[in-house]
């Protein structure tokens, strides 16, 4: 088949609608394209459920990757592991789909899942944390600039929970995510022996510098440092920026390169929150 209008010399495009070959310049019909449908006829969606012979594609959302087939006789689902399966991967899909994640990202989430599947009487007590958790990890996975705050809005739920359990799946999993900003907020809390009000704020702090674009081309272990530094600074604990950016493995003139841009942001974002009140 030539792909050049013999008229007018234009590209040829496919009318799907229509069955034709059309010039996309002058709309001279060239030819008749054959029919790719069905060879039956729907006249309403349960005709084409009943006549249809293949199902949607393949997706680890589904239990069963959507796999299944209607019987005669419905089974119910075997198990309390697939039970619990089903509901962990609904809430997935619900939480991605309420804060517009990609769907990537959950089904990510519910690969994750299926690598836990054999230990899942492990969390039995958190299983209503682990939906979040997961997601929480593939978010990280992904890179996209969403915390666990921003989770802990959707779902109500406790954001340090939520990193927690995602940090203890990540070593479960060997998961290799990118370098998070709430580990090392955590190691230098830890090292700095300094109270859990300071970490929450430190990410707070992090969270808001990531919407704000300042973690593109920059180091995490800076941004967690400076972050904490702040943190500690502005609920009246005193620390040292040497000793900061010597735990965090970094310059002391990149800690205050930070240091700069995020009390600037910071300040920004009371004035803000002043304004609105």
């Amino acid at each position: 088949m030539n792909e050049v209008c013999p008229v007018c010399g234009g590209r040829l495009m496919e009318d799907e609608f229509s069955g034709e070959l059309v010039c996309s310049r002058c709309g001279a019909v060239v030819g008749a394209l054959p029919y790719r449908g069905p060879e039956w006829r729907a006249y309403g969606d349960g005709d084409r459920l009943r006549r249809e012979r293949a199902g949607a594609p393949l997706t680890p959302l589904i239990h069963d990757l959507g796999l299944s087939t209607h019987s005669p006789v419905e089974r119910g689902l075997r198990g309390w592991e697939e039970r619990r399966l089903v509901m962990i991967l609904s809430e997935i899909y619900r939480l991605s789909t309420s804060m517009g994640l990609p769907r990537a990202v959950a089904e990510t989430g519910a690969l994750l899942l299926r690598r836990l599947r054999s230990r899942l009487a492990e969390y039995s007590r958190e299983i209503n944390m682990l939906p979040l958790a997961l997601l929480h990890l593939a978010i990280r996975v992904h890179d996209l600039p969403i915390g666990a705050g921003d989770l802990a809005e959707a779902s109500g739920l406790d954001p340090a929970s939520i990193r927690s359990l995602s940090m203890r799946l990540a070593n479960a999993l060997g998961v290799k995510a990118l370098e998070s900003v709430e580990a090392c907020i955590a190691r230098l809390i830890g090292a700095l022996s300094l109270p859990g009000e300071v970490e929450e704020y430190a990410c707070r702090i992090c969270e808001l510098a990531i919407k704000a674009g300042l973690s593109q081309g920059r180091s995490r272990r800076a941004l967690a440092a400076a972050a904490v530094y702040l943190a500690a600074r502005s609920l009246g604990y005193r620390v040292s920026q040497r000793r900061v950016a010597g735990l965090a493995k970094i310059s002391l003139a990149t800690l205050r390169r930070r240091l700069g841009e995020m009390g600037r942001l910071c300040a920004e974002q009371q004035k803000w929150e002043k304004g609105r009140g």
